[in-house]
C-alpha cells in the first residue's frame, strides 16, 4: 500500500459536482487534492504546485484534455507527472489520443470508485518504482565513474612506481655494482659515487612518503596532534634541511620574522611536512640566483587569532591552466623543475589535506616568470 498521505493529485473536470465525487474519494483515501475547472487553471496551478497524479477530463471548452496534456509533455520538469484521464468518450480513437497525449490510463465514465483508487494506486507505485530505478541508475553511473577514477588513480601510481623509482634504483644498482668490481682509489671519486648513491636513496624515500601519505589521507585514518610549538624554529629547522639543495641551486632563502617568538598548536610533523615540500617546490621551480623569501605575520585586524605564512619565491611560476587543479591528486599538473627535477604531483595534495587538518586555509597567487606565493593561514 503506498503511503497516500504522501500524494497530491490534481482533479481536472469543467463538472464542479464531477470535481467535489472524486475530491470527497480521494480525501477518504488519505490523498491530498487540488483542482481546476479547465485547461488554463489548471496549467496556473501545475506551475505553483506541482501534482504527483492528475486525474484529467477530456471534453472541456476552450482547452480539451488532451491539449493540456500535450502541453505539460512539452516540458521536462512536468512531463513525468502521470496522468489519468476521466471521459465518457468510449470510443477506440479517443482512448488512442489519450495515449498519444502522454496519458498513462484511460478511464470511461461513470466510473467504479474501487476501480479509480485502484488505478490511481498502481500508477504511483509505477511512478515511484521508475523514481527508484532512476535513482539507482545513477547511483550506479556514480560508482562507475568512482571505479574509473580509482582505475587511473591506480594506473597513475603504477606509472610513478615503475618510471620515478626505476631511475634511482637503476642508480644505486649500477654505483653499487660498479663498486663491488672495480676498484676505486680516488677518496674524491668514491664521495662522489656515495653521494649519488645517498641522492637517489632520498628520492625514493621521498617518493615512498610521499605515496605513504596519500593512502593514509584517502583512508582517513591520520589524526593531529596538537602541541605548543616556536613557528620561527620549526621553520628555522625546515629550511635548515633544504639549504643544501637551494645552495647547489644558487638559490638564496630569506626570512621576515616578527621581533619576538610565535608560539601556536600544531602538529609539528605535518606542518613540518607542508613547509618542507613548499620550499622543495620553491626550490624547483626557481632559477639559479632567484630568491624564496619565507613571512610570518599574526595578523590584529582579523577576528580570530591567526599565525599567517607567506612563502614567495622568484620562479617560473605557475601556468594558468594548472592553478584550479594544483591541490588535486594525480591531476596531471607535476612539472619538472628549472634543472629537470622531476616530482610526483603528490605534494600539493598532501599539503592542502594536513593544512585544512587544522581548521586552516591555503591559497596561491602566481605569475609566469615573475614568481609564486604561497598563503597559510593558521588558528593560532
Amino acid at each position: 500500500m503506498t503511503q497516500n498521505s504522501s500524494y497530491s493529485i490534481l482533479i481536472v473536470d469543467d463538472t464542479q459536482q464531477n470535481v467535489q465525487v472524486l475530491s470527497q474519494i480521494l480525501r477518504d483515501a488519505g490523498y491530498k487534492v487540488l483542482a481546476a475547472f479547465n485547461g488554463p487553471s489548471a496549467l496556473n496551478l501545475i506551475n505553483k504546485r506541482p501534482p504527483d497524479m492528475i486525474l484529467l477530463d477530456v471534453m472541456m471548452p476552450g482547452m480539451s484534455g488532451f491539449e493540456v496534456a500535450e502541453s505539460l509533455k512539452k516540458h521536462d520538469e512536468y512531463k513525468s507527472i502521470p496522468i489519468i484521464f476521466l471521459s465518457a468518450l468510449d470510443e477506440i480513437e479517443a482512448k488512442m489520443k489519450a495515449f498519444e497525449s502522454g496519458g498513462v490510463d484511460y478511464i470511461t465514465k461513470p466510473f467504479q470508485h474501487q476501480e479509480v483508487l485502484a488505478r490511481i494506486e498502481l500508477h504511483l507505485r509505477l511512478k515511484t518504482l521508475e523514481k527508484e530505478r532512476e535513482s539507482y541508475i545513477k547511483d550506479l553511473k556514480q560508482q562507475r565513474e568512482n571505479l574509473e577514477k580509482l582505475n587511473k588513480e591506480k594506473d597513475d601510481i603504477l606509472g610513478i612506481i615503475s618510471h620515478d623509482m626505476r631511475n634511482p634504483l637503476g642508480g644505486i644498482i649500477g654505483i653499487s655494482n660498479f663498486l663491488i668490481t672495480e676498484p676505486v682509489d680516488n677518496p674524491s671519486e668514491m664521495e662522489d659515487m656515495l653521494k649519488l648513491i645517498e641522492q637517489s636513496a632520498e628520492k625514493l624515500l621521498a617518493l615512498v612518503n610521499d605515496l605513504l601519505n596519500v593512502a593514509i589521507i584517502e583512508a582517513n585514518t591520520f589524526s593531529v596532534n596538537l602541541e605548543e610549538t616556536d613557528v620561527l624554529i620549526l621553520i628555522d629547522d625546515v629550511i635548515q634541511l633544504h639549504q643544501p639543495a637551494a645552495k647547489s641551486k644558487h638559490v638564496a632563502i630569506v626570512t621576515e620574522y616578527p621581533p619576538k617568538s610565535v608560539i601556536a598548536k600544531l602538529d609539528k610533523s605535518k606542518i613540518t611536512q607542508v613547509i618542507g615540500n613548499l620550499i622543495s617546490n620553491a626550490i624547483k621551480f626557481t632559477k639559479s640566483g632567484g630568491q624564496i623569501t619565507i613571512k610570518v605575520e599574526t595578523p590584529t585586524n582579523v577576528e580570530n587569532k591567526v599565525l599567517r605564512i607567506f612563502i614567495r619565491d622568484t620562479g617560473i611560476g605557475i601556468p594558468d591552466e594548472l592553478m584550479p587543479i594544483l591541490f588535486k591528486k594525480m591531476s596531471g599538473h607535476q612539472r619538472n623543475g628549472t634543472n629537470g627535477e622531476k616530482g610526483t604531483g603528490l605534494g600539493m595534495p598532501i599539503v592542502k589535506r594536513y593544512v585544512e587538518a587544522h581548521h586552516g586555509t591555503i591559497s596561491v597567487s602566481s605569475a609566469p616568470n615573475e614568481g609564486t606565493l604561497f598563503t597559510i593561514d593558521l588558528p593560532q
